[in-house]
């Protein structure tokens, strides 16, 4: 059973930092995730938690420079790792949050 505050179906990330080139363009700070529509005492739905929780955290991690298309093999590879690192470190700091909310 979710508890009765979740119950509202919101669920935010708070204080993502802006990643590089803060005076370019904006990155959202914060995203909704909705979860009342999940059971949450499934593993499908905990699957889904997760996937929806690393979609907002890309939304988060993707800096303005990240829009322009790189132009190197290395370069690519460069914004691919911070993206990664970003996502993950975002994702688990939510998830963390949930578990312990």
């Amino acid at each position: 059973m979710i508890r009765p505050f979740i119950a509202a179906a919101l669920f935010t990330f708070l204080g993502a930092p802006p990643a590089f080139g803060a005076g370019r363009q904006q990155v959202p700070q914060q995203v909704v995730v909705t979860i009342a529509d999940l059971d949450l005492n499934s593993a499908a739905g905990k699957a889904e938690l997760r996937a929806r929780v690393e979609m907002a955290a890309a939304t988060l991690c993707r800096p303005g420079w990240m829009t322009k298309s790189p132009d190197s093999e290395f370069a690519v590879r460069y914004n691919r790792q911070i993206h990664r690192a970003c996502v993950g470190r975002l994702t688990d700091r939510a998830l963390a949050r949930f578990n312990a909310g």
